[in-house]
C-alpha cells in the first residue's frame, strides 16, 4: 500500500520539478483552463478564484498529467487516495513522516529499500506475517541495533544472512 502511496507521490515530485517554468505568480482565470482542466477541477469552481495562484498553478499542472496517465495508473492512484482518507490522522502522519525519512536518504539507500520491499512482497503471506510481528514485538533500540548492524554490512554479507534466515525457514 505505502509502496504506490509514495511511488505517486515521488512521480509527481518529479514531474513539478521538470516544469518549473509555469508561472505561479498570476491567478489563473477558472475560463482560460481547457474543457478537460474545468472537468477535472469541477469540484473546485466555485473556490477557484479565492485560492492562491501557486496552488491554482499547481492544481492545474496537476489536472494536465492526470490526463496524461494510463488508465492503470489513475486507477491506483484512486485506490491510494480511498487508503489515505479511511486512515486516521495519527497513521497519515506516521506516513508522511515515512515518506520524509525515504526522500531523505540518498539514492542508493532508497534503491537498497525498494529492491528489500520488492523482496518482502514475493515472500510467502506466513513469512511476510512472521517477519512483520518480529519486528512489530522489538523495541525501538533493537529496531536500530538492527538497522545498524544491517547497513555495516557488505553486500556479500546481506546475501549470505538472507541465506542463513531462508534455510531455517525451510
Amino acid at each position: 500500500m505505502h509502496k504506490h502511496i509514495l511511488s505517486a507521490l515521488m512521480f509527481a515530485a518529479a514531474l513539478a520539478l521538470a516544469n518549473p517554468a509555469v508561472s505561479r505568480d498570476k491567478p489563473i482565470d477558472w475560463n482560460s483552463l481547457s474543457a478537460t482542466e474545468q472537468q477535472q477541477l469541477a469540484s473546485l469552481k466555485t473556490q477557484w478564484p479565492e485560492l492562491p495562484a501557486d496552488r491554482q498553478a499547481k492544481l492545474r499542472e496537476n489536472a494536465k498529467r492526470w490526463s496524461q496517465m494510463s488508465p492503470e495508473q489513475q486507477a491506483r492512484i484512486k485506490k491510494n487516495r480511498e487508503r489515505m482518507k479511511a486512515m486516521s490522522p495519527e497513521q497519515r502522519q506516521r506516513l508522511q513522516e515515512r515518506q520524509n525519512q525515504f526522500r531523505d536518504l540518498s539514492p542508493e539507500q532508497r534503491r537498497q529499500m525498494k529492491q528489500a520491499y520488492h523482496k518482502y512482497r514475493e515472500l510467502p503471506p506466513e513469512q511476510q506475517r512472521r517477519m512483520r510481528e518480529r519486528f512489530q514485538n522489538m523495541t525501538p533500540e533493537q529496531r536500530q541495533q538492527l538497522r545498524r548492524r544491517f547497513q555495516d554490512m557488505t553486500p556479500e554479507q546481506r546475501q549470505k544472512l538472507r541465506e542463513q534466515r531462508q534455510q531455517r525457514i525451510d
